[in-house]
């Protein structure tokens, strides 16, 4: 009877705690990504940082008109778990041609064949027109299992204005150095005026490859890429404490199944040279123990013959010599 009690009393109290996870789970807020749907956007403005909280409503509007009119600089970082791989670098590849983007570097590397079961990574940097990077990220997340998302902007329009600044400065004495090198008339001033001019001209290119990078990176935001093969995916909500256990338990269920069926491709294998080592190492040994066991056997067989015929004639010369010894006495 309290043995009874005992087992009744484990049970509930094993069923409380999974209750307290299944109900801990549902009070307990959805992980988001970093800057995805959030409240809250970190901005550069002249290398200094300045946070902007909005509402909880109609959050990307308001920031879409926070930033309207700004040089504003987008890129993200996600790193995605495939079970697909080659499906899945096909599926964004073509997305990110759809949206009118191109695919920067990309590269793909995997474990060595005999390290056991090839697992592939890949590093593709993408860029994506601005007006479209929310549209590609929505993409990937479909595609295959985001577990890292980082999102950052960067305003530069200050720097930006700064630039047009410098650069109509720089114009308008550039100009002027012309029309006083064609008046110009001593050696001494053409000199100096092209020396001039050289230093203005360098200064007009190299803004002007500012103003050029910038508007690529404005245009076209940046998205790096760390896709990994896997043959789970990885949670990426949280989980209670039932559905922990059950996922845990599949999971090793399955690597049982897959240490067997690796256990049996490897024995099938390497089956050739298994068979040649069992033979060098069990087979030739054995073999030639047998055969010097024979030997010696054929070896004792023939001293244990010789010796036998000594000991005949021995008997026969023992018979002769008393035969003799009658033969005298008679």
């Amino acid at each position: 009877m309290k043995r009874f009690v005992f087992i009744c009393f484990s049970a509930l109290i094993a069923l409380c705690m999974v209750f307290a996870g299944c109900s801990a789970k549902s009070s307990a807020p959805n992980s988001g990504y970093y800057m995805s749907d959030s409240n809250e956007a970190s901005f550069n403005y002249g290398g200094s940082d300045l946070a902007l909280s909005a509402p909880e409503v109609s959050t990307s509007h308001q920031q879409t008109d926070i930033l309207k009119g700004r040089k504003i600089i987008r890129d993200a970082q996600l790193e995605v778990q495939s079970l697909d791989f080659d499906a899945f670098l096909a599926g964004v590849t073509q997305r990110i041609n759809e949206l009118g983007g191109y695919v920067e570097s990309n590269s793909v590397t995997g474990q060595s064949y005999t390290s056991g079961k090839s697992m592939r990574s890949a590093r593709l940097v993408a860029r994506i027109p601005a007006e479209k990077l929310d549209e590609f990220l929505t993409a990937v997340d479909g595609m295959g299992n985001v577990i890292s998302r980082e999102e950052g902007l960067s305003d530069v329009t200050d720097t930006y204005v700064d630039i047009e600044a410098r650069l109509a400065s720089l114009r308008t004495e550039y100009d002027t150095l012309l029309g006083l090198l064609e008046k110009a008339e001593s050696l001494e001033d053409i000199i100096t005026l092209q020396d001039r001019l050289t230093d203005v001209r360098y200064q007009l290119e190299s803004y002007e490859a500012r103003l050029r990078s910038y508007d690529s990176q404005i245009a076209f935001s940046t998205v790096s890429m760390s896709i990994r093969e896997v043959e789970r995916e990885t949670p990426v909500e949280e989980e209670s404490f039932g559905e922990e256990v059950r996922r845990r338990f599949g999971e090793s269920l399955e690597d049982v199944g897959d240490g067997a069926r690796s256990f049996a491709a490897w024995f099938l294998g390497e089956l050739p040279q298994i068979f040649v080592w069992l033979m060098l190492l069990v087979v030739l040994p054995l073999v030639i123990v047998l055969i010097c066991v024979k030997s010696a056997k054929r070896r004792a067989a023939k001293r244990g013959a010789a010796g036998r015929q000594t000991q005949q004639a021995q008997q026969v010369n023992m018979a002769q010599q008393v035969q003799q010894g009658e033969g005298k006495q008679l």
